[in-house]
């Protein structure tokens, strides 16, 4: 069975969606037809895995049985003439987001889950996105959810209030007070939900000389093209706002800070990259620092100033990292 666990968020190890007594049939490539079949009428499972050489080479669907099975003739022909191949496998260790990241890019949508010693189990894109949206955790709804339960509170002028209170009107993501609340919330549930919380600043080299050259419009132009490059570039639970002028902030959760520096410096090279309509170039400096349980919002940002103050300094145009 797959565990029903308490809580999941996007950075909880996939091995935590098995439990104990999950049954996952394990077969050798050369086992004919009829062993496996047998295994499937004993315990109803939707999908077996095969191996060769003690590794995992494909997947034996229900479906793919049943298909096998219509010619009688089949039950006795080894199971890898009717499997599907390849496979990808997933470490326990590995988190459910950067796993349904990586079956974004699959063709086929199922996966197994291996530790160094033995296989865990299997599991499709489907149940696991089912999982993570039935088992989600008061943190990952305040994400998602804070501004629009709030707004079913109130009639519809209060709810184009709230909007406007909490959107930046200009690149239409969210502002400082939606960021300062969402932090806040970080804050009270992180110990429980043991999360790793980093602040991100980016700042658009040069903006003056933008503004002083071509004009507020053009200013303005660029600040939209921005923020909407950056929010196709980070997860929906990544939370992204105009932080005031041409500095941005981004509140991520990751595993450890280096996953988090490479992330930010994908971002700046995809900015750097970028064809911008106005101006054509556009550069950013980036401060990053992790964030603390019991950190205020004041000493996160006073970290992350630093760092970015010290990649301006640096030449511009790259990533640096003040740790706590």
């Amino acid at each position: 069975m797959i565990s029903e666990i308490v809580a999941i968020t996007h950075t909880t190890p996939i091995g935590k969606v098995f439990d104990e007594n999950h049954i996952c049939g394990v077969f050798d490539s050369d086992v004919i037809l009829h062993k496996v079949l047998e295994f499937f009428v004993t315990y109803n499972v939707d999908a077996v895995i095969i191996m060769e050489k003690s590794y995992p080479v494909g997947i034996l669907t229900h479906k793919e049985m049943l298909r096998a099975i219509y010619n009688y003739d089949n039950t006795g022909l080894p199971v890898k003439e009717f499997m599907t191949a390849p496979l990808k496998t997933f470490d326990t260790s590995t988190s459910i987001a950067d796993v349904i990241d990586a079956m974004q890019e699959l063709s086929f949508d199922k996966i197994v889950v291996h530790n160094e010693k033995n296989i865990i189990g299997i599991i499709d894109k489907r149940h696991l996105l089912s999982l993570c949206y039935t088992h989600i955790t008061p943190l990952i709804k305040h994400e998602y959810n804070m501004v629009q339960s709030l707004m079913g509170l109130v009639g519809q002028d209060e709810h184009d209030l709230l909007k406007m209170a909490t959107t930046d009107t200009l690149t239409g993501i969210g502002n400082r007070r939606l960021f300062e609340e969402i932090f806040q919330a970080h804050q009270s549930l992180g110990d429980r939900y043991d999360v790793n919380l980093f602040l991100l600043l980016l700042d658009i080299d040069n903006f003056k000389s933008i503004n002083d050259t071509f004009g507020h419009n053009v200013g303005d132009s660029v600040l939209k093209e921005l923020a909407h490059l950056i929010t196709k570039s980070i997860r929906k639970s990544d939370i992204f706002v105009r932080w005031g002028g041409e500095e941005f902030a981004i509140l991520l959760r990751y595993s450890d800070p280096i996953a988090v520096m490479k992330i930010a410096d994908q971002i700046r090279k995809r900015i750097d990259q970028n064809s911008f309509e106005t101006i054509v170039h556009v550069t950013c400096s980036f401060g990053l620092t992790s964030i603390l349980p019991n950190d205020l919002m004041e000493d996160v940002f006073e970290r992350a100033d630093k760092a970015l103050y010290r990649a301006k300094a640096d030449g511009k145009n790259t990533v640096r990292m003040e740790i706590p």
